[in-house]
């Protein structure tokens, strides 16, 4: 996972899967992020992200619950948006 900050603008690179074997480190790396940028406006990409369990899906909801603005997630291949469809998260 890599992070952007640009123009008070926090973009979150996932990449690869997010599993219960990493679920907790990507959340780690996460808040560490939001923690480095206070007040940024924060954004997804998942362009390199190949899969996301149960596991990665509520790294996702606890930071939507911290956001008190929308989370947008961009750049999802096919694959990753059926599973957010499947799940509610659309």
């Amino acid at each position: 996972m890599k992070t952007i900050l640009e123009d008070k603008k926090l973009t979150i690179c996932l990449e690869g899967r997010i599993d219960t074997s990493n679920a907790p480190a990507v959340e780690e790396e996460i808040f560490a992020a939001l923690k480095k940028a206070p007040g940024a406006a924060v954004a997804v990409d998942a362009a390199d992200l190949a899969y996301i369990s149960s596991a990665g899906l509520r790294v996702l909801l606890k930071l939507k619950k911290q956001m008190s603005a929308p989370l947008p997630v961009a750049n999802v291949s096919p694959e990753v948006y059926e599973i957010f469809e499947t799940t509610g998260f659309t």
